[in-house]
């Protein structure tokens, strides 16, 4: 099947006018080598990552957003709000099922790993579950939005964000900290950053009352979280060696959603998620430094069991073995050659009592054996092009291929204009398929893959102290999946690929401005996302804004967040056809301050959703009001 793009007048005038601007400063521009004081050179530190084009490169053809999450709160969605068209959807509080929709995408579009292995878990729609995320002991995160499925594969069509648990500092940390909803938290951490190895090993514990997800009654819905990890690496001349093993367990309550208004209501309902992840590479380079072999070997295993009035309803597993080889020829300084071999296998089993609806017991698998290349050239001096294609064998659906072409041109020394156009392949979960909950949803055997197209164009500036980025961006996809069709048939919601096409576009743009004592960034994104029947996708904000500002005063660290929601639509399924409805906007203001004590201790105090916003972010499901958190922790 064949995407195509005909241009669009808005998003064209958007990109022409950013285009114009940065050449509008090419024409009174200095020597490349010699820039004018008050002119600031582009940061370049966000390019030295591995996310963008699969291994290590100071020659990123596409932006890279790297942020630091050592000031970040570890559970929760609060750290991620302040990436570029990042929405949230969360169902209730703390622990509820919590969605990432990028640049409009599904919710299952974007590919989220831990060390270069996916933890999709393959037990659901093979998204990733926000709740479940617990950032203890990870300092660092990469987020590259767009079509990646020739650098990635399946799942990598909106984007990929990875988590890093390599240490950049040397830490021997104690914290603990309680709060609203009862809340009780700590965690611990010892790690090592030196020449030549580094380890890093973190536990956390975290438990909460919660608050009631349903809009009437006096339940409170808790959660917990208990994750570990260690990951150790060896880096030698010639060789190096990484292994991570991470245990997580979480347990959260929910509510029912009975027939015939489909909203929530208090009940005992509980779901427990238990995943494991192993990893070992290997990593060697020829003497000469032309030829370098990187490999993973990889095991990541989830399980799901739900229960009603304290009996267990339905249970779910899965298991991921993936090996993969990325082999690097480097001939000269200016390009080079990856060349990528991956096998994967998957999968998935499930348990439950047959009824009236249909048995949910299932055992299902499928293996992809995967061959990808990439060039990465710097053609000229400050102008890199990189070219990638993937192909995918797969044992269950249609093969695939991927294709990415990408493109950075530094004009001067403070402006760069880059563009990337890709594609992007997502195949359909085990749940979508074979999935089955009582009285409601019943899986689709026949679904076809979702087939993406993407392009974007952006300028990367620096205006004196301030940096500054502006990104336009296209997608069409193909087949996509409605895993909230209501089919009489079975007198239950199922899976279908909807026909035609979907089209979303839009624009971002952020700034940030550091100084002495502190740093400043800003930001804000708009929308447009269509189903195949030109409506408006649901759960999708038009409009997204951020504000994060850090301030030092002498010992003292204060941070404050401000986030802004626009209102976004959801449907109603107590009506059929379902109804469609507008949740309001809201606005959300967070704040932690860090004093400094002797002997090491450090006090910190820490605040969510100060104003007290009244807000949902799916039709019927109260989010937390204000909570505040007091917390000691304790370096050794």
């Amino acid at each position: 099947m064949t995407l195509k793009f005909r241009p669009d007048a808005r998003l064209c005038a958007l990109t022409l006018s950013s285009l114009l601007y940065a050449a509008s400063t090419q024409v009174v521009a200095a020597p490349a080598d010699s820039p004018t004081d008050d002119e600031q050179p582009l940061d370049d530190v966000e390019y030295l990552t591995v996310t963008a084009h699969r291994l290590p490169t100071k020659t990123s053809t596409v932006p890279v957003i790297v942020s630091d999450l050592e000031d970040r709160p570890d559970i929760g969605t609060s750290a991620l709000r302040d990436l570029p068209s990042f929405a949230v959807s969360q169902a209730g509080s703390l622990g509820s099922l919590t969605q990432a929709r990028v640049r409009g995408a599904e919710a299952n579009h974007l590919l989220v790993l831990l060390d270069g292995v996916e933890i999709m878990d393959p037990t659901t729609d093979s998204g990733f579950n926000f709740a479940n995320l617990n950032m203890a002991g990870i300092h660092q995160l990469e987020y590259l939005p767009g079509a990646h499925s020739a650098i990635w594969g399946s799942d990598a069509v909106a984007g990929v964000l990875q988590f890093r648990t390599r240490p950049v500092n040397n830490v021997r940390h104690l914290a603990v900290e309680r709060g609203s909803f009862d809340t009780k938290y700590a965690k611990a951490q010892l790690a090592a950053a030196e020449e030549g190895y580094y380890y890093n090993l973190s536990v956390s514990d975290f438990s909460s009352d919660g608050t009631n997800i349903a809009r009437s009654g006096t339940e409170e819905d808790g959660y917990s979280n208990n994750s570990w990890f260690a990951s150790a690496g060896l880096d030698r001349e010639r060789w190096g060696l990484r292994t991570l093993v991470r245990r997580a367990r979480t347990e959260s309550d929910f509510d029912p959603t009975p027939f015939p208004e489909f909203l929530p209501v208090d009940g005992d309902r509980q779901n427990r998620h238990d995943e494991r992840l192993a990893l070992v590479g290997l990593d060697v380079a020829s003497a000469s430094g032309t030829l370098e072999e990187h490999l993973i070997l990889s095991y990541f295993k989830t399980h799901n069991s739900t229960e009603a009035d304290g009996l267990r309803t339905a249970s779910n597993s899965g298991k991921r073995w993936k090996l993969q080889s990325v082999t690097r020829w480097q001939p000269g300084p200016r390009y080079h050659v990856d060349l990528l071999l991956e096998h994967e296998k998957e999968n998935f089993k499930q348990r439950g009592e047959p009824g009236f609806f249909g048995d949910p017991n299932q055992r299902q698998d499928f293996d992809t054996s995967s061959a990808g290349i990439e060039w990465l050239a710097e053609v000229m001096e400050g102008w890199q092009v990189a070219a990638s294609a993937r192909y995918d064998d797969n044992s269950q659906f249609e093969n695939s291929d991927s294709l990415r072409v990408s493109t950075r041109y530094r004009l001067r020394p403070d402006t760069a204009i880059w563009g990337a156009w890709g594609t992007g392949i997502k195949q359909p979960s085990f749940i979508e398929r074979y999935g089955f909950t009582p009285d409601s949803f019943v899986g689709n055997p026949d679904l076809d893959s979702e087939k993406s197209a993407h392009i974007s164009l952006g300028v990367e500036q620096a205006l004196g102290a301030w940096q500054v980025n502006i990104t336009a961006f296209r997608d069409r996809l193909k087949d996509e999946i409605d895993g909230f069709y209501f089919d009489p048939a079975v007198e239950g919601f199922t899976a279908v690929n909807q026909r035609g096409t979907s089209r979303r576009y839009g624009m971002e743009l952020s700034a940030s401005r550091a100084w002495t004592s502190g740093d400043l960034r800003l930001g804000g994104s708009y929308l447009h996302a269509e189903d195949p029947d030109g409506g408006r996708e649901i759960r999708r904000p038009e409009w997204l804004g951020f504000v994060r500002l850090n301030q030092q005063w002498g010992p003292a660290l204060l941070t404050v967040e401000l986030f802004s929601v626009d209102e976004q639509d959801d449907l109603d399924f107590a009506t059929f056809p379902a109804d469609r409805v507008t949740l309001d906007r809201y606005t959300l203001l967070n704040a932690q301050a860090r004093v400094p004590l002797s002997y090491g201790l450090e006090l910190g105090l820490r605040g969510a959703n100060l104003l007290n916003t009244s807000y949902a972010d799916q039709l019927g499901y109260e989010a937390p009001g204000r909570a505040v958190y007091l917390s000691l922790g304790i370096d050794l």
